[in-house]
């Protein structure tokens, strides 16, 4: 007897009073919001890009310093014990990213210090929100 996988069917139901009443509701809400919304995700988008072209840099720059030190990923494996095909592709792809200890490692490895600074962007005062994360 051969096995036949159960088919399923989408049930499609008219919804109670009370259900379109929540989703009409929540769509009030977030149509209310929508320009926060908006402007809270172009907020987080740019930053993220700052991060990434950061992130970029610093690759750029350690991966300088290894071909200056005429150091192979070979080399740097061995110094470090990330993988010659991870430090490939970190200095490779650009949507690497990596985390804080692999560039550490990556660093420390071309006898470098990682550092992280910050700076204030404008004079305007630090944003709160209601909203988690």
């Amino acid at each position: 007897m051969k096995h036949q996988r159960p088919t399923s069917e989408r049930v499609y139901r008219d919804l109670t009073p009370d259900e379109q009443e929540r989703i009409d509701r929540a769509r009030a809400e977030a149509e209310s919001s929508r320009e926060a919304i908006l402007t809270e995700g172009r907020v987080r988008k740019t930053a993220l890009e700052a991060a990434r072209r950061e992130i970029a840099r610093t690759v750029a720059a350690l991966k300088a310093e290894r071909q200056r030190l005429g150091l192979s990923l070979a080399d740097v494996e061995a110094r470090c014990g990330l993988k010659r095909s991870a430090l490939s592709r970190l200095e490779n792809d650009p949507n690497a990213n990596p985390t804080l200890l692999t560039l550490q490692r990556y660093a420390s490895a071309l006898n470098m210090t990682l550092s992280i600074s910050l700076e204030r962007e404008s004079l305007q005062p630090a944003r709160t929100t209601d909203r988690p994360g």
